[in-house]
């Protein structure tokens, strides 16, 4: 008989940063099974919506490395992730992860994809929440 699944335990804090672009987006995934008549057998594979959260920020080097290294530690493992919308007051994130207002627990989704500039440069990344 298989253990069951612990809850996400984070304890870091996606650095607070000024986002050129910040979209979210909720899904509720399901899975469907097709057939050759063009009949389908669909069920949702959960119970609740998830929140996928794509941003974009511009960084200078220092915080470009930093955010890097973020990442580079962080592949498969969950962190705080505040909207800065949600929070309270707004646009204000705790950076101990202590505040509950606007906090996500998310893994990254996706590849670091950058754009190098001169001064400062682009980075996008995905974030997916999980529960």
């Amino acid at each position: 008989m298989p253990n069951p699944i612990t809850p996400a335990s984070p304890t870091d804090v996606f650095p607070a940063m000024a986002y050129s672009a910040l979209s979210e987006e909720l899904r509720i995934e399901s899975y469907v099974n097709s057939y050759p008549d063009g009949s389908s057998d669909r069920f949702a594979l959960q119970t609740y919506e998830r929140h996928f959260f794509r941003i974009t920020l511009r960084v200078t080097a220092a915080q470009y490395t930093s955010l890097w290294q973020f990442f580079s530690t962080h592949l498969v493992f969950p962190f705080y992730f505040y909207v800065p919308r949600l929070t309270v007051p707004p646009f204000h994130p705790d950076p101990s992860g202590a505040a509950t207002q606007g906090r996500f627990v998310t893994v990254f989704d996706g590849d670091w994809s950058d754009r190098l500039n001169l001064g400062r440069s682009e980075v996008s990344l995905g974030l997916r929440e999980v529960k």
